[in-house]
């Protein structure tokens, strides 16, 4: 029933496809492993959601940790790090690539990761403020706030875009 929403979120997140199918089934294997923890009555979306973004954070703690202790070997200008920035997808591409303007696209794009998050999982997955600030582990005045400054920012972008559309060329 969520799996569409959180395979958008988690590729996202991920930037590739087979990265966000394997956080997904992660997530769902850790939901079904906690069920017990689950509340009936409150919203099941969001757990699923929460449980993701968590999943996805510990990927990254990893990772980091991993990047630490691996050594590069006899080549003193091997940065794994670089490596991966070289070769990865950003992790908006696939919701960018099927939003109909590039002009969104790069408006949204040029949002930091924060009040990206915020304003997909708002405007885009539908989520309420709360749900928002337990799946980004916040309080909900942030969530608030950065959904504020979100909205703000590319307000004045896209009506910078519009005016742009309309300017008549000069002769």
């Amino acid at each position: 029933m969520h799996a569409e929403a959180l395979f958008r979120f988690a590729r996202r997140l991920t930037g590739q496809d087979d990265s966000a199918e394997d956080l997904v089934q992660e997530c769902f294997e850790k939901a079904l492993r906690s069920f017990h923890q689950y509340k009936p009555g409150t919203n099941c979306k969001s757990w699923l959601f929460t449980i993701l973004h968590n999943c996805h954070r510990m990927r990254l703690r990893s990772a980091q940790h991993r990047r630490e202790v691996l050594d590069p070997g006899d080549d003193p200008s091997f940065s794994l790090v670089e490596h991966f920035l070289e070769h990865e997808v950003s992790s908006e591409q696939t919701f960018f690539d099927n939003t109909p303007s590039a002009e969104v696209r790069q408006a949204v794009g040029e949002l930091s990761e924060g009040l990206r998050s915020v304003v997909l999982l708002s405007d885009v997955e539908g989520l309420t403020y709360q749900e928002i600030a337990e799946v980004l582990s916040v309080p909900i005045g942030t969530v608030r706030s950065r959904l504020n400054r979100a909205r703000t920012s590319l307000s004045q972008k896209l009506w910078q875009i519009f005016r742009a559309h309309l300017a008549v060329p000069a002769r």
